[in-house]
């Protein structure tokens, strides 16, 4: 039979089944039918969508192209259809009305997902729950996902607000027929994918309650309470509150029904973070006797925290242990497990506490905004969270006590594995734990290991097995990389392998002090490296050159001066040899280990100039990828830098401190804008900093005021005020023997910044009359138009509104006439909000809202959260105190995200009088203690005398205001300042 005909035969089978509720799918004979490229498969998904009714070729065209559909999108349309027709069997036929698909209804499973909801809401709960189950089963992903149509858009968020809708009739039901225990973990995780649902937080409560947990249930009420309130401006509604009141008064209606007897809890935990259990484990008898034993009950109502403590050599098998054990007795904690990678070996980026208590808070539910910005608050909300839970927190590679102790439960209800090389005798001395030392393995267990791994010819050569636990120095990482090694050369005897291993005689140290005897690993590596290709070689050792953790295939093409195509294909074979780790996005990891290792080899092999020339390159790379993104849309920049920000800052530590100088200064120059607009401070702060060393190192002079300008700016924001002035300062003396008049202008303006947030008005005064003096002379008048502006900030401080209305109107005109909107904005609200311009507020408003959406077009989160601040104090003195307290506290989530603490503390006052305007005196102490807190850290006494006006601490409040020269009439807390006069943030033009 011809060939082709033979294949038409075959594809001409009718499709039993579609789908569409995940890729759009076929299958025939429970196999999946071969349906063609994406855009192939997207045709046939809009024509069973709309299965029954004729869709024309115009609307084809455009559900599946949009916008910019090829030239010849009718003539690819009729071949698409073509081909589905023969793959699928379908019938697929052109009508007046367009084309038609033909087919059984209940063959799709986006319409026999409708009929079976439509049936189970008629349906006895019983029965409807098995519905509905059903129904839900039928979902395989989000639908004609990578497809981004206007129609495919709006389609795929109809259809997944059925599926939430049935999800929630599920719960419903589930609750009526009293399978809340069921339900329980499935709704928690819900709840964290949806925090703003209220009759899915209602559903979570009931849940609560009817498992016991009333004072959960209430936590549950107060958070999507907060949240609605912070997002939306708005309460929670009747329904919800009414639940909410029956559960705190224990109302019986709310009882289980009789008669059902709850389900057990779901087998499946929340969170499960462990990793894959470990393959071919060997050994550890008496070790996880030793952990099973902590499970042992003790004695007492409160039994004490657990924690165990696996120490030992690098390589030796901590990890593998603690997984192991954890997924053996993964059922003993029904409330989920907990694991982190601390990374405390890499010398560079080990994980910092804040980040895993994030990520712990995270995956018990905790939406981001909730989660505290300190790491001592984020440790409370911690063990606030595991009170009461029986979970299992696995805190893996530590280094130290101190990356571990925060991460310690309060609860003697949960248990606690690390595991370290280091012995942590604080840890066993004050926190009681119970330390397991891992030696190396027995030699019968490391040649049990290889035969699990290798298979029988450890029984052919058990002499020379031995001799290759041996020589790994028993420890489980080197003897699973050399098995590997050796089932790649099955045809190799074990024999001359180990003799090939023995010729390399010096020892990678593995431990920080002097290295270990036993430890072979470098032998093992070397193994592995002596069987690449020269080019995968040259590549392996390069890479050991990266100064950071990860890297993207254009990077390592960059960093071995071959094409993308090239370096893929290296790292291709660099991957299976397991010398390095594939990851998300393109992206190539390598173990500490190895990168010392490579980077060892490359110091041996590579000549100096070979090596800087290689660095160069990779750094010129980066240096152009940043200059593209920041010239790129904001969405391209963002998703550019985001990825490759934590080497971009290894970068310029790396350039600043190995001659790399010009590298540095550039790339923190190019990255200062970004980093600045949409934080996080502190690192750009470390970026900056950086740029200044480099430029002291080769006394370029321009550079380095340019980098303690920025720097200043950094200190500032972050409420380090003496160190933000003392920069400013070095920045001043440099530009001023450079005659660079216009820098020179912007730093004393800046100075001023800083004198003002110490309270200290009048030599701000002097340094924004000082900047103003240089503006004029240069003609600028964006520079005097700012520095008129922060003079009448003062003027409006000290109780001189006339001053500052004249000051502010003369800026206005400025900026009007040089076309900025933005400043004209701001400058406009600061007068709406002095007596008796309350004319102005209106207009303030209008503009205000347009620069807002303008800053969030822009993805310019610092301008944003100003621009929040701006709106709030408008429309407080509007007497829209439900909208103003929505603006402040989406700036205060923004303040806190980038690390501006200066304004965060301004923000918290200001809503704390919004609140207490609003009548909320209670919530509005809270922010005002808030407030208080943090402005005693970073020395800000004016919002220190703010807050303690609003804390009713009058006689400190006057002292303070006193001291200040500020007049208090104007800040009790009867009238607000947010609304009666001008708080004023002092700006600063990048």
């Amino acid at each position: 039979m011809n060939p082709l005909v033979e294949w038409e035969a075959c594809a001409l089978q009718v499709a039993a089944e579609f789908g569409v509720l995940g890729t759009v799918e076929a299958w025939a004979g429970g196999r999946a039918v071969e349906l063609g490229h994406t855009r192939q498969r997207w045709v046939l998904g809009v024509l069973l969508v709309e299965a029954g009714c004729p869709v024309t070729v115009d609307q084809l065209i455009d559900r599946v192209w949009g916008e910019k559909p090829p030239q010849r999108a009718a003539n690819a349309l009729y071949s698409y259809l073509s081909r589905l027709r023969r793959a699928t069997g379908a019938r697929i036929r052109r009508e007046p009305g367009g084309y038609l698909l033909t087919v059984d209804a209940q063959t799709v499973d986006l319409h026999r997902f409708r009929r079976l909801m439509t049936l189970a809401r008629v349906e006895p709960d019983r029965a409807a729950a098995d519905l509905i189950g059903q129904a839900l089963s039928l979902w395989r992903g989000d639908p004609f996902t990578g497809l981004d149509t206007p129609w495919a858009n709006a389609t795929r968020h109809t259809l997944l607000g059925e599926r939430c809708a049935a999800e929630l009739d599920r719960n419903d039901v589930l609750l009526r027929l009293g399978r809340h225990g069921e339900l329980l973990p499935v709704l928690s995780a819900a709840v964290a994918e949806h925090p703003l649902d209220e009759r899915l937080a209602g559903q979570a409560m009931l849940a609560l309650y009817r498992c016991g947990r009333q004072a959960d249930a209430d936590e549950q009420y107060r958070q999507i309470r907060h949240r609605l309130a912070e997002e939306l401006g708005s309460d929670p509604g009747p329904a919800l509150r009414r639940l909410h009141e029956q559960i705190i008064a224990a109302d019986p209606s709310l009882a289980a029904p009789a008669g059902d007897a709850p389900r057990p809890a779901a087998t499946v935990n929340v969170p499960a973070q462990l990793p894959a259990d470990v393959r071919a484990f060997t050994g550890r008898t008496d070790e996880l006797a030793a952990l099973d034993h902590l499970l042992t009950a003790t004695g007492g109502e409160e039994p004490p925290l657990t924690v165990a403590l696996l120490s030992g050599t690098a390589g030796v098998g901590k990890s593998a242990l603690a997984v192991r054990w954890a997924h053996r007795v993964r059922d003993a904690f029904p409330d989920g497990q907990l694991y982190v990678n601390l990374r405390g070996y890499d010398a560079e980026q080990p994980v910092a506490v804040a980040d895993a208590l994030a990520g712990f808070l995270t995956a018990l539910g905790v939406p981001g905004p909730e989660i505290p910005p300190g790491a001592d608050e984020r440790a409370a909300r911690f063990r606030s969270e595991l009170t009461g839970r029986r979970m299992l927190v696995l805190l893996d590679n530590a280094s130290s006590v101190e990356q571990v102790r925060s991460l310690l439960p309060g609860s003697g209800s949960c248990l606690v594995l690390v595991t370290s090389r280091d012995s942590l005798p604080a840890l066993v001395a004050v926190h009681g734990a119970e330390r397991i030392m891992l030696d190396l393995l027995p030699l019968p267990d490391a040649v049990a290991l290889l035969r699990r791994l290798i298979g029988a010819r450890v029984d052919r050569e058990p002499a020379a097995a031995a001799r290759l636990a041996a020589a790994c120095a028993r420890l489980q990482q080197a003897l699973r990389i050399a098995a590997e090694l050796a089932a790649e050369r099955a045809d190799v005897p074990l024999a001359e392998l180990v003799t090939e291993l023995s010729d390399h005689r010096v020892r990678l140290d593995l431990l920080d002090a002097g290295g270990d005897p036993h430890a072979e690993v470098r032998a093992v590596f070397s193994w592995s490296y002596q069987n690449l290709p020269a080019g995968a070689a040259r590549a392996f050792r390069l890479l050991g050159l990266h100064p950071g953790e990860t890297a993207h295939v254009d990077a390592v093409a960059a960093l071995t001066g071959t094409g993308a195509g090239e370096a893929r294909r290296l790292l291709g074979t660099l991957a299976r040899a397991s010398l390095v780790q594939a990851g998300r996005g393109s992206r190539y990891g390598m173990h500490d280990l190895l990168r010392a290792y490579a980077a060892e080899l490359a110091a041996g092999h590579d000549p100096e100039a070979d090596r800087r020339a290689a660095l160069t390159r990779l750094f010129d790379h980066y240096l152009a990828g940043a200059v593209a993104a920041m010239g790129a849309e904001p969405d391209a920049a963002r998703a550019w830098i985001e990825a490759e920000r934590p080497n971009l800052a290894a970068v310029c530590t790396y350039g600043a401190a190995h001659g790399w100088q010009r590298h540095t200064i550039a790339l923190a120059a190019t990255l200062f804008p970004y980093l600045d607009a949409g934080g996080p401070v502190a690192e750009a702060a470390t970026v900056t900093a950086s740029a200044v060393s480099a430029a002291r190192a080769i006394d370029d002079r321009e550079a380095q005021a340019r980098a303690l300008s920025h720097l200043g700016r950094l200190h500032r924001r972050q409420g380090r005020l003496p160190e933000a002035a003392a920069t400013y300062r070095q920045a001043l003396i440099l530009y001023a023997g450079l005659s660079a008049h216009a820098a020179e202008a912007v730093v004393l303006r800046n100075l001023g910044s800083v004198d003002w947030r110490l309270g200290d008005y009048r030599q701000a005064a002097e340094h924004y009359e000082q900047a103003w003096t240089l503006f004029r002379q240069l003609g600028d008048d964006a520079g005097q138009a700012d520095a008129l502006v922060r003079l009448g900030l003062i003027d409006a401080r000290l109780g001189e509104p006339a001053e500052a209305a004249q000051r502010f109107e003369s800026a206005l005109e400025r900026y009007a006439a040089i076309g900025d909107r933005f400043s004209e904005a701001y400058v406009l609200s600061l007068l709406a909000r002095l007596p008796d311009r309350a004319d102005l507020l209106d207009r303030a408003a209008t503009d205000l809202e347009r620069s807002l959406a303008a800053v969030r077009g822009s993805g310019d989160r610092t301008a944003e959260a100003y621009a929040l601040t701006d709106l709030a104090g408008v429309q407080a003195r509007r007497g829209r105190f439900a909208e103003a307290a929505g603006h402040l506290r989406r700036a205060l989530v923004l303040h806190r995200r980038i690390g501006d603490r200066a304004s965060e503390a301004e923000a918290l006052n200001d809503l704390g009088q919004v609140l207490r305007a609003a009548g909320d005196a209670a919530e509005a102490r809270v922010q005002h203690g808030q407030a208080l807190a943090l402005a005693e850290e970073i020395g800000d006494r004016y919002e220190q005398a703010r807050a303690h006006d609003g804390l009713e601490d009058a006689d400190q409040a006057r002292r303070l205001f006193a001291e200040l020269r500020v007049p208090a009439g104007g800040q009790v807390r009867r009238t607000p300042s947010i609304h009666s006069t001008v708080t004023g943030r002092s700006r600063a033009r990048a």
